[in-house]
């Protein structure tokens, strides 16, 4: 595993989302990202879970986004989520998230980009909740549905401690 991989950041929330990264690091760290998605649910299909050390899992923040991201062998995976434009990421229920491209600008909805293989839902419909975030870790659970706010689902939960 590329050590320079596994060195991932997180933020501080007291410095608040896009303030200044804080390296973390522990001997035991907690890192899975899983999810469970109905038939029909787009881009992630079925269900799978990611843990550290055997699969690799980031998570940092850059421009206002939080970043999950996993790689397991072949497999790939990428959450993006944002607070609506003019404000920051903080713990708490965010819902009417919408598809925000990697390099789209903040919307007046909180933001969400769910990407696998090549695949992602440019019509995606999600809610999702922050329990922590700071320097120790994140943890949080999302909902997306790709198509229309009612169509299949695609359940997700994130625990990262560095």
């Amino acid at each position: 595993m590329n050590p320079l991989r596994r060195a991932c950041v997180v933020l501080t929330a007291a410095a608040g989302l896009g303030a200044a990264l804080v390296p973390v690091a522990s001997a035991d760290p907690l890192q899975t990202v899983a999810y469970t998605s109905e038939a029909g649910a787009w881009p992630l299909v079925g269900s799978a879970q990611y843990s550290a050390p055997g699969d690799e899992i980031a998570v940092w923040e850059n421009g206002g986004v939080l970043k999950i991201d996993v790689q397991s062998g072949l497999k790939d995976l990428r959450v993006e989520l944002s607070a609506p434009a003019g404000e920051t990421l903080h713990t708490g229920t965010y819902t009417g998230a919408r598809f925000r491209g990697q390099s789209d600008p903040a919307l007046a909805t909180p933001g969400v980009f769910v990407y696998t293989h090549g695949d992602v839902c440019s019509e995606a419909y999600a809610d999702f909740t922050i329990d922590r975030l700071d320097a120790s870790g994140v943890d949080l659970t999302f909902v997306q549905r790709c198509g229309a706010p009612d169509g299949p689902a695609t359940r997700g939960e994130v625990h990262f401690t560095a």
